[in-house]
């Protein structure tokens, strides 16, 4: 079942973030064309920043799914088991504690913004914009609790993701090696 939404948060994630990304690349590449005619968009501006921030926020929450963030697990999985574990609670409860204080200020700001509208595009609320904050926190906080238990397995085995990677890579890297010598050896036959 958390495989599952795992799978669904991930796949969720990635269509708004290439939607938000597309959006902006089109929107700046019509800015210019407008700019260049002479009728400049007057929101555009405003418009980019909120979307750029909305793929932002969203962006940390796929990141966060994908182990493509930034970290230090060189640090922790390079302690023995018995303060590995301990390690890894705090900072899993430190990141968790930190992306619910982000989404309670989030959602307390929100409040705070109540009638207010973009300069631009008066139709527009802030609150609708700005509430990518708290909406980011909690999809951050599910994506760490849904990868939770693949992280605790591979805290207790030992094994991160980085070195893995770099393990695989060389291992791939000396495979295609031998078979270049193999290769070279077979053409001067």
């Amino acid at each position: 079942m958390l495989a599952r939404a795992r799978r669904w948060l991930d796949a969720a994630l990635q269509v708004l973030t290439i939607g938000l990304l597309l959006g902006l690349a089109a929107l700046v590449i019509a800015a210019v064309g407008f700019r260049k005619a002479g009728a400049s968009i007057i929101w555009y501006d405003e418009v980019a920043s909120v979307l750029l921030a909305w793929l932002t926020f969203l962006g940390a929450g796929l990141a966060v799914l994908r182990h493509a963030h930034l970290g230090f697990p060189g640090l922790v999985f390079r302690l023995p088991l018995a303060l590995r574990l301990p390690c890894f609670a705090l900072a899993k409860a430190v990141v968790l504690g930190f992306w619910a204080v982000v989404c309670f200020a989030g959602t307390r700001a929100l409040g705070l913004m109540f009638g207010d509208t973009l300069v631009t595009l008066p139709w527009l609320s802030v609150q609708f914009v700005q509430s990518v904050v708290p909406v980011a926190a909690v999809l951050v906080i599910a994506a760490e609790l849904l990868d939770l238990p693949e992280s605790l397995a591979r805290v207790r085995g030992g094994v991160d993701d980085e070195s893995k990677e770099i393990s695989d890579a060389i291992a791939e890297g000396m495979a295609r090696s031998d078979e270049v010598r193999a290769g070279l050896r077979g053409g001067q036959r």
